[in-house]
């Protein structure tokens, strides 16, 4: 996504996933991600800038489908003191599924 964009994003869009179904609005606006207001989903959900393919007239289009946008755990905010530079590190961070090819832990069990 382009950071035109991301600086277009701001609290009422409406989201919609690849397969065009309404997953709910924008409820807050962070340096990483956007807080996506309860529709869809039965919890909150943080979704990373780097999955918006549009922002036109007052909707955001996401890379997700609505049922992979559904399985996505991003239920708590990234943890900003310790990879402040690194997005995708973020979600790592607060368990929101991601696989992290860094993770010792992981990696040795694997």
């Amino acid at each position: 996504m382009s950071i035109g964009n991301q600086h277009a994003i701001h609290k009422h869009l409406d989201v919609y996933s690849s397969d065009n179904k309404h997953l709910g609005q924008v409820a807050e606006v962070y340096i990483d991600s956007f807080l996506l207001r309860k529709g869809l989903f039965a919890k909150k959900r943080y979704i990373p800038y780097e999955f918006i393919t549009s922002v036109d007239n007052d909707r955001v289009s996401v890379c997700l489908s609505e049922d992979e946008a559904s399985e996505m755990k991003w239920e708590k905010r990234p943890d900003y003191e310790h990879h402040l530079s690194d997005p995708t590190q973020l979600f790592y961070d607060r368990g929101h599924g991601i696989h992290d090819p860094f993770d010792k832990a992981t990696s040795d069990q694997a």
